[in-house]
């Protein structure tokens, strides 16, 4: 049968124009304004909220006297809205590390008919120390209160309705562990919607539920146009490190949902994270969830969940979802509907094994090629950064590295096969991956079985379609396809970034293996040296160009060691956390640092080697103290003092394995500890104090058996740079930024108990 030369034209303009599509029913709804009905969610009267809860547009982290000021702002809208409240002050300590802080927890009840259990609406409305938190967590408060004015005019309804507005959730999610742990309303809580952002921008979506969501789910979605999420991201969270207040209330078996969002994630935990750069139309997608979702759940009985099921939002604009069992059983019925497609096209089982066969091998070329790209990539910049303030080269290289791959694959196929053996191969291979995806990864079945069912009936329907059009009939195969496929690689590419390309690939490989038939008349070494081009330039740009912008910098924070007893000062310059270096440092940063040795600059972690490191002298603060108290309990007991004396937000305790600490006490909880098997406090107990500022801080350790002149390490931690590192501090402005925890000068106190 001669090939059709067109259709390589056809196919890839159906696939862009699918692409925008799907693009499209993925965004945010339009904003409403101010104006609009008192029964709706207005984003414009959330963010006049917002503006008024972070009017100084500060960092305002757990403990900090900002952080105050914007809890007794909050207990004013409160009184606005006529809600009743009440406020949980305790100390609270992570269930993951040692870490506690006093935490002010803000409960507003808003009365049902009944006392069933509540529906707990949750956001946290501290702020990391670099971040206003506009978007972490701002929105997700102010989407709180506006969905409350609504629903308060409606109620009552059956169940009665908890606003939880935690603090401390970025020292640990303290605030979540200190209501679900110690508050008595937590037994009555029976269904919690957590609100969680992760930049400055984007789509609120489903980010996890609880096991058995049936009804979750499907009070999200019953007449709500905007509904999106995808189950797979059940499987990605459980293998990420990031963690929110919903992980407090799953351990407590309290089901419910976790929403987020996720672009412009460069901004994330960064001075960009601030009320001009939040958009609103996150704001009123994460209120229409709110309201879609709680609207159904407060009239509903709870006493059954009902079973797990998975879902897929938006495809063009449609949710799905089903029972999760049921996954399997359409997958053995499409199988069968693809065996007797077959068997009608007279393809041939040994044709379609060979298809079977080069399937695979499209497969791997895009990943490879890709995967090659981004690495010829970081070979000649020596960097690759994860949200380019430019971002053409990146996306560029993408496209044209996939693509290299999907022609590749293409040209060696088609040595060997037809486009029918290849296509029916191809959907034959998707339901070996299916299969394995339905029984180790349940809730990412639904990417591969959607386009599996609509793709094997458009295969059987086109058996009875005549010769000359079948080709082009099964180009439809594409259309549930893409949005599983390349559908997702621009909210990947917004939630990962490129230094995790890796994680996009392999749906742009499988989008290239139901393509690839499609483009067997392409001439391909013409268009092999077209794309060869274009990674070309994609390569020169990304490695040339300077890609970072004032609204993407490098992220960059100071670091900086003194140790109070040995008189050593060190400063570093770190990407993240203390012993993680950035990215290849540019001008004028680079300047101020040794970029090519190593040096231990901790004085507990001399196996802890930092680049990017230079000698510093004497800050002239004044370090941490201990007061040791007495002995408690049958002697195994210490009472000890802490307190910073220049305010510093957070003070650790380091005490060496062979110490045999147990456990200790803070306020009315005992903590129990486990040494660290990592990272620079590898071989230490620690305990660490958020919030410090000036309070002082009583603890008591308790050991399985106290001996005495215990040495250890008492930390001192500040965002505050002493005064001689000001010339770095405002080198460290414009294309640069903190991120995280920021600055942070570490005083280093030799201690013992």
């Amino acid at each position: 049968m001669p090939r059709n030369k067109l259709m390589p034209i056809y196919v890839i303009f159906f696939s862009v124009v699918l692409f925008f599509l799907q693009h499209a029913s993925t965004l945010s709804p339009q904003v409403k304004g101010i104006e609009s009905d008192p029964d709706q969610f207005s984003a414009e009267r959330a963010y006049e909220t917002l503006k008024v809860l972070l009017k100084e547009n500060q960092p305002h982290p757990v403990g900090s006297e900002l952080n105050k000021i914007i809890k007794e702002r909050l207990i004013s809208q409160l009184n606005q809205l006529g809600i009743e409240y009440q406020v949980q002050k305790t100390w609270a300590c992570s269930s993951r590390f040692a870490a506690c802080a006093e935490v002010e927890n803000l409960i507003g009840i808003i009365p049902g008919k009944t006392d069933l259990p509540y529906l707990a609406l949750m956001a946290h409305y501290d702020s990391v120390p670099t971040a206003s938190g506009a978007g972490d967590d701002g929105a997700g408060v102010v989407a709180i209160l506006e969905a409350a004015r609504v629903l308060k005019l409606e109620a009552p309804y059956d169940h009665p309705i908890m606003l939880l507005l935690t603090d401390a959730e970025e020292a640990g999610l303290l605030g979540a562990e200190a209501f679900f742990n110690q508050h008595p309303l937590a037994k009555k809580v029976g269904v919690v919607l957590n609100i969680e952002g992760s930049g400055t921008s984007g789509g609120s979506m489903v980010i996890r539920t609880s096991d058995k969501n049936e009804l979750l789910i499907k009070s999200l979605s019953h007449e709500y146009d905007h509904a999106y999420g995808f189950s797979v991201a059940n499987e990605i969270f459980k293998r990420m490190p990031n963690d929110t207040d919903f992980s407090v209330a799953k351990r407590a078996n309290i089901p419910g949902m976790d929403f987020a969002f996720a672009g412009e994630r460069n901004h994330y935990h960064t001075p960009n994270d601030n009320v001009e750069n939040l958009d609103v139309r996150t704001i009123q997608h994460h209120g229409e969830n709110i309201l879609s979702a709680s609207r159904d759940l407060l009239s509903a009985d709870w006493n059954s969940m009902g079973g797990k099921y998975v879902y897929l939002g938006s495809t063009y604009g449609f949710w799905t979802e089903w029972k999760s069992s049921n996954s399997l059983i359409a997958l053995i019925l499409s199988v069968l509907v693809l065996i007797v497609a077959m068997i009608r096209s007279k393809v041939g089982f040994k044709a379609t094994a060979l298809g079977f066969v080069f399937t695979p091998i499209t497969l791997f070329t895009t990943v490879f090629s890709g995967v090659l790209g981004f690495y010829l990539l970081s070979l000649f910049s020596g960097n690759i950064i994860s949200w380019p303030g430019i971002d053409w080269p990146y996306r560029l290289l993408l496209i044209g590295s996939t693509f290299m791959g999907l022609l590749i694959g293409s040209s060696l196929s088609r040595k060997f096969v037809q486009e029918y053996e290849m296509i029916y191969g191809a959907w034959f291979f998707w339901s070996i991956l299916t299969l394995l995806v339905t029984l180790f990864l349940p809730d990412a079945a639904n990417i591969f079985i959607l386009p599996l069912v609509f793709g094997s009936a458009v295969i059987l329907i086109s058996t009875f379609i005549k010769e000359q059009y079948k080709l082009s009939f099964l180009m439809l195969t594409l259309v549930v396809a893409l949005p599983s496929t390349l559908g997702l690689i621009f909210a990947l590419e917004q939630s990962q970034g490129y230094k995790l390309v890796w994680a996009v690939l392999p749906f742009a490989g499988l989008y290239a293996m139901i393509i690839s038939p499609f483009l067997f008349s392409l001439r391909m070494k013409s268009a092999i040296s077209y794309i060869g081009l274009v990674n070309l330039i994609a390569l020169t740009a990304g490695s040339t160009l300077n890609l970072y912008t004032e609204m993407r910098p490098q992220l960059v924070n100071i670091h900086f060691y003194e140790n109070l007893d040995a008189g050593d000062s060190f400063v570093h310059l770190s990407g993240n956390v203390t012993t993680s270096d950035p990215v290849p440092l540019i001008e004028p940063l680079s300047s101020y640092v040794d970029e090519s040795s190593t040096k231990a600059l901790a004085s507990f972690a001399p196996e802890s080697k930092f680049r990017y490191w230079a000698d510093s002298v004497s800050s002239e603060w004044k370090g941490p103290s201990i007061g040791l108290k007495e002995k408690v309990k049958d002697g195994n007991s210490i009472k000890i003092n802490l307190k910073s004396h220049r305010s510093a937000s957070r003070v650790v305790l380091l005490l060496p394995e062979d110490s045999n600490l147990k456990s200790f006490n803070i306020g009315t909880q005992e903590i129990k500890t486990s040494a660290a098997t990592r990272g620079p406090f590898k071989g230490y107990y620690g305990i660490y104090l958020t919030g410090m500022y000036d309070k002082e801080i009583d603890l008591v350790l308790n050991f399985d058996a106290y001996q005495k002149d215990i040495n250890g390490y008492l930390l001192d931690i500040s965002t505050q740079l002493p005064k001689h590192l000001n010339n770095l501090y405002e080198a460290r402005s414009g294309i640069f930024s903190p991120v995280h925890q920021g600055d942070q000068a570490i005083l280093i106190k030799n201690i013992q108990i």
